[in-house]
């Protein structure tokens, strides 16, 4: 009987490992590789892109491209292939999603002209503090744009956590998704804009 109890305890911590990691989209969806993936997006309505854009940014993206390595001169197009640069990590998954986007230009501009083109309610912070409390301040389960001093991503809420997903230059580690009071990018910045994204 204890081996039963210490065979199902072990099967759980597994399970809340995996799900951990990738939670937000159904099984199936995360077997699919990244194209065919997309192409359930593609089907999705208007309406229905603006309810998933939260779960696609928070889940999907970082699990499909998790440990694509950072290169300032990258712009993969498909996860974990070639290198990827900050910029072009943000507005190739927006392409990917639907956004009408000239990727390539606003991937090459100052983060504050790409936030000026895609978000709304646009704030400027000079305190680490201070942007921390404006997300708490807000909605959970939303999505931001953020232009630090020298990089870009995205912030998600996810309760009382937030969280950092981008393509981080540091060690030319590449896309990874971190809370945002442990990303040494995010807070090595003296400037912070940040914007809300909403699908359109």
């Amino acid at each position: 009987m204890k081996c039963c109890w210490i065979c199902l305890l072990l099967f759980l911590i597994s399970c809340k490992k995996t799900d951990g990691l990738i939670s937000g989209s159904s099984r199936t969806e995360r077997k699919l590789e990244y194209k065919e993936f997309l192409t359930t997006i593609g089907k999705k309505n208007k309406s229905e892109k603006k309810d998933y854009l939260f779960r696609f940014i928070n889940y999907d993206v970082p699990w499909y491209w998790r440990g694509t390595p950072w290169s300032f001169a990258g712009t993969s197009r498909q996860p974990r292939k070639g290198s990827i640069a900050c910029g072009y990590f943000v507005t190739n998954i927006l392409s990917d999603y639907g956004f009408d986007l000239n990727r390539r230009f606003y991937a090459q501009q100052a983060s504050s002209v790409m936030i000026k083109k895609l978000c709304t309610d646009i704030r400027y912070f000079t305190k680490r503090r201070e942007l921390e409390e404006y997300i708490l301040g807000k909605k959970k389960n939303q999505v931001y744009i953020v232009g630090l001093d020298f990089h870009t991503g995205y912030i998600t809420r996810e309760n009382k956590d937030t969280y950092f997903i981008h393509s981080n230059y540091i060690r030319n580690e590449g896309v990874i998704k971190e809370l945002t009071k442990n990303s040494k990018a995010l807070n090595a910045s003296k400037t912070f804009m940040i914007g809300t994204l909403n699908y359109r």
